[in-house]
């Protein structure tokens, strides 16, 4: 759901020194790890496997700003586009549309 945020959720969810994106992408990474495939519906697994193609066609070097700069989450189109997957895949899991709470992170700096 921290995915499916508007971008002000999003910076509001970690501490002001973190870089927002790169939390964001490195968590939905970390649920991938813990997902079993088998529990899933093939729509579900199609959307989840949509923002994940997306954010990794969208890694490396090139998009550092994109994950390490706060104001992207504001201005990078592909932003827009994440939240538009990860909406998808909220309808697909049936989830409901609240907004996420802001948790304890472990915010691994320098």
């Amino acid at each position: 759901m921290a995915l499916a945020a508007s971008a002000k959720v999003q910076e509001a969810l970690y501490p002001s020194f973190a870089a927002v994106g790169d939390e964001l992408v490195l968590e939905f990474s970390e649920c991938l790890d813990d997902l079993k495939v088998s529990d899933l519906t093939p729509k579900q697994v199609a959307s989840i496997e949509a923002l994940d193609v997306f954010i990794n066609q969208h890694s490396g070097a090139q998009f550092s700003a994109m994950y390490l700069e706060s104001s992207a989450l504001f201005d990078d189109p592909n932003w827009e586009e994440i939240r538009s997957l990860a909406k998808l895949v909220a309808e697909e899991m049936g989830w409901s549309s609240t907004e996420p709470i802001k948790q304890k992170h472990r915010i691994v700096t320098g």
